[in-house]
């Protein structure tokens, strides 16, 4: 039996810029140890490592925006770590130094990485967590709203005061 997964594909450049990003807001205060998200391959695409990011956030005609800079994953995942065939959907892994996230904030994560090249047939996805994602603020798990699924991305960490 197959498993069919939706992701959004990294283009050209997009692996080092903030165009894709997945906003957040935390349930309670949350001290930020890890962040674990799914990353599908597709046909050996040429990257040598992925990173996360942690951008503030500003509204911008009427959309959230990652705006500054305010943490990178103290670890990369590099290719050959990630997956040895030249296909597939795995879940990886970024650490943080314990850093505190304000639960009346909103945060933006955003997937970076180095030597990219994009091919139609040769590309990264960043997987979408349809149809249940754990942070779906606003967003109807159905298949018209499939295009619009928040990224699979689940935040470790404990919580302060």
């Amino acid at each position: 039996m197959g498993w069919k997964v939706f992701g959004r594909e990294f283009l050209s450049g997009e692996l080092a810029n903030t165009n894709k990003f997945q906003s957040m807001k935390m349930k309670r205060n949350l001290i930020l140890r890890a962040v674990r998200t799914w990353v599908i391959l597709n046909n050996d695409p040429t990257f040598t490592n992925l990173n996360m990011k942690i951008y503030s956030n500003e509204v911008i005609s009427g959309a959230n925006t990652p705006v500054k800079l305010l943490h990178t994953s103290t670890n990369v995942q590099a290719k050959e770590d990630i997956l040895s065939l030249n296909s597939g959907c795995k879940e990886i892994w970024f650490e943080f130094d314990d850093i505190p996230l304000h639960s009346e904030t909103i945060y933006n994560f955003v997937l970076n990485g180095t030597g990219y090249v994009f091919s139609s047939n040769s590309h990264i996805a960043w997987r979408c967590a349809w149809p249940d994602p754990v942070y779906q603020a606003g967003f109807t798990p159905d298949a018209v709203n499939l295009g619009e699924s928040p990224y699979a991305i689940y935040c470790i960490g404990g919580e302060f005061s």
